[in-house]
């Protein structure tokens, strides 16, 4: 079964930081003149109701292998609560962020339960920030995420039942869109209220057989819902 490692997604993860280090950052880099802190950070965000939309991964449909046998199920997962954990630093009108977050969640197929599923992203984002010589400070936020998706018992053959069943792992990419305001009680802690919109493509999968399937059309997703987040700055 191809696997993505820990070392990989930070490869990744460090590639991107590189391409959107491409903004002209000195532009941020001068001596603070906001009220925020310029510096290092690291945070904390917690969603109260993730879930994934349901364009396609809809609990009525199935996956099936061109010219082949294995089919995989496509759940409708239900909204549970996420975490997410980020380190960054903060200039004075931007900040350049890396995230890691996670869920468990359940699905359902044809309104039965299929049992446990698991979402995580690793993120590269940016942060700009409007107003910042004040306590409040408008944000919008951008970046680049790297999805990955486990489905319990999803994979089966449907030649041979003897077979058992996989589970079902879906990888791809997402743009990661979030607008919202930070609550700076002190300059070096954000108290961040926030609503993010994030399209998904999940474009590989695995299954029962640990063959790499390229998915064409890319499977399209989508999570939208309120962030909170809180921010300390070093």
């Amino acid at each position: 079964m191809t696997r993505d490692t820990p070392s990989h997604w930070f490869g990744t993860a460090v590639f991107a930081l590189l391409i959107v280090c491409g903004v002209p950052w000195a532009a941020w880099s001068q001596d603070q003149q906001g009220f925020a802190k310029v510096g290092g950070y690291a945070g904390g965000s917690f969603l109260p109701a993730f879930t994934l939309d349901g364009q396609t991964f809809n609990g009525l449909t199935y996956y099936k292998e061109i010219d082949g046998d294995e089919i995989a199920l496509l759940p409708k997962l239900d909204k549970q609560k996420m975490f997410r954990g980020m380190l960054g630093y903060r200039y004075e009108k931007a900040a350049l962020e890396l995230s890691y977050e996670r869920s468990s969640l359940n699905g359902a197929f044809a309104e039965v339960g299929t049992g446990k599923a698991m979402f995580q992203q690793l993120n590269v984002d940016a942060r700009f920030f409007f107003l910042t010589h004040a306590r409040v400070q408008p944000y919008a936020m951008v970046g680049a995420g790297f999805p990955r998706l486990t489905i319990k018992d999803a994979s089966f053959l449907a030649d041979q039942p003897d077979a058992g069943v996989g589970d079902g792992h879906f990888k791809g990419y997402a743009l990661n869109t979030e607008v919202g305001v930070t609550v700076y009680p002190h300059p070096q802690v954000g108290v961040v209220l926030g609503y993010g919109y994030r399209p998904i493509w999940f474009d590989h999968a695995t299954g029962i057989s640990d063959k790499r399937y390229e998915l064409r059309p890319r499977f399209r997703e989508s999570s939208r819902g309120v962030v909170l987040t809180t921010l300390f700055t070093f």
